[in-house]
């Protein structure tokens, strides 16, 4: 199946150290898990290589409250309009925010060329599905309306999410109102299939047990989370993958790790995008972790994040 990178390898001992660490909380658990996690992605996302992207937090208006957003300006944005990519953070629909997302979007707005809208959804358990898929779809609305004042083009948008948040983006990219909106979507490290047991995909089982960083029994507790127990998981707005066509969806990156429990069902994701004749790619980078992305303290993904970026700007047409 492949080995973890020994870098790799020896950040998933210093995350399980802070984990490990933090067992008993003292507060409300999920907060403090919330904390804790926040606290993983920005000890470990690595320099800040790109202080001339422009950052401006925003409220854009939803359904029962404003949603939190932050726009990445890149410095071309001052002379011309340019892409946007409206990008959905991980965290398993429960945890994750704007700032833990902050140095990897830098780095993928500056060598992109594109503008980024983030996304600060509604979380579970509050709010359950669909709340943060409509928080999501509220968001991508708001960036291809009000597309001339961020100073974006609105025939270049494109949606891009992190596992639970590539789950939204994915879920966005084949819903019939979006249709013919979307130029591409980026998906990284996707979690795409809930319905099925662990065992449907090998990739679970050989990674999931707690020395890769994901576990099955966090995939199941934000399962658990996210659907309140009481939607039906085969439901395409829950698992993409399940979707009888997927005829409409736009042109499709991923990215994941080949030693990420959410491999293989990236795999059969991208093999069905091609049976409709969708222009899809996969890269599957050896010895990488879930997440990996926003690990830039490894000199490896320096590379990988400009991998992505260099995708971005060539399905955005910028090349």
């Amino acid at each position: 199946m492949g080995e973890m990178d020994p870098a790799s390898a020896a950040l998933v001992d210093k995350i399980n150290d802070l984990l490990n660490e933090a067992m008993t909380f003292d507060g409300d658990a999920l907060t403090e898990m919330r904390g804790l996690a926040s606290k993983i992605f920005t000890a470990f996302s690595g320099p800040d290589y790109y202080q001339d992207i422009k950052t401006n937090d925003i409220a854009i208006p939803g359904h029962d409250a404003n949603i939190p957003a932050r726009i990445y300006s890149n410095p071309d944005s001052q002379t011309k309009p340019l892409p946007m990519v409206v990008y959905f953070h991980g965290g398993g629909w429960a945890l994750g925010g704007l700032d833990d997302y902050d140095i990897l979007l830098k780095s993928i707005s500056a060598q992109s060329g594109v503008n980024i809208l983030s996304v600060d959804y509604r979380l579970a358990p509050e709010f359950p599905f669909p709340n943060g898929l409509e928080d999501a779809q509220t968001a991508l609305e708001y960036a291809l309306n009000s597309a001339a004042e961020l100073n974006a083009d609105p025939s270049r948008i494109a949606v891009m999410g992190d596992s639970a948040g590539g789950n939204l983006a994915s879920v966005l990219a084949q819903s019939p109102i979006n249709k013919g909106k979307l130029l591409a979507q980026f998906l990284l490290y996707p979690m795409l299939d809930v319905s099925a047991p662990h065992e449907t995909y090998p990739s679970r089982i050989a990674y999931g047990n707690g020395a890769h960083f994901l576990t099955r029994a966090a995939i199941d507790k934000s399962v658990e989370d996210y659907t309140g127990g009481q939607n039906s998981l085969d439901n395409p707005r829950i698992s993409p993958l399940m979707a009888k066509s997927h005829k409409d969806v736009p042109p499709t990156y991923i990215m994941v790790g080949n030693c990420d429990p959410l491999r293989d069902e990236s795999f059969a994701f991208a093999e069905k995008l091609a049976r409709s004749d969708i222009d899809v790619q996969i890269d599957c980078i050896p010895g990488a972790i879930h997440a990996f992305l926003s690990f830039g303290c490894l000199e490896d993904v320096q590379a990988y994040r400009t991998k992505l970026a260099k995708n971005i700007q060539r399905r955005l047409s910028l090349d």
